[in-house]
């Protein structure tokens, strides 16, 4: 003889969803979202593109300051040395520039545009002061 079969015996089991226990966030990929403070990577975007738009900003200042010198004193070498110092502080400002735009570019994922608009920023700068630099330099020599 055969043992009488339950009526449910042939469904599937029903299984209830699990949530994770009271008092604990649930991510529903991945791990959570770093919390936005002093290092986000949006915070090194936006003071890597304040830097890499200073010497952008200096650049229009100079052709007043170079009128000024070239009123109050007739100097070449005079001229030639704060050319030097104008072109190695904007330099400076552009390494510091990439530097913060490569930081916030490996970062955060959200802050990749701005980064990148410090980044382009600071080396275009970055490349017209060394080549502007040496221009100079190497033509002060065959005159």
């Amino acid at each position: 003889m055969t043992d009488p079969v339950p009526p449910d015996a042939h469904q599937p089991p029903q299984y209830s969803p699990q949530y994770p226990p009271q008092g604990q966030p649930s991510y529903p990929y991945g791990t959570p979202p770093p919390a936005g403070g002093a290092g986000s990577g949006r915070g090194f975007a936006i003071a890597a593109l304040l830097v890499a738009a200073a010497p952008v900003l200096l650049g229009g200042l100079w052709p007043a300051i170079t009128i000024q010198l070239y009123r109050s004193v007739y100097d070449p070498q005079l001229y030639g040395i704060v050319n030097a110092v104008f072109s190695l502080f904007t330099c400076a400002l552009a390494v510091v520039a990439l530097i913060l735009g490569f930081v916030a570019v490996r970062r955060d994922a959200g802050a990749r545009l701005l980064g990148g608009i410090a980044i382009g920023l600071a080396a275009a700068t970055l490349v017209g002061t060394v080549l502007g630099f040496l221009s100079s330099t190497v033509g002060g020599q065959f005159l």
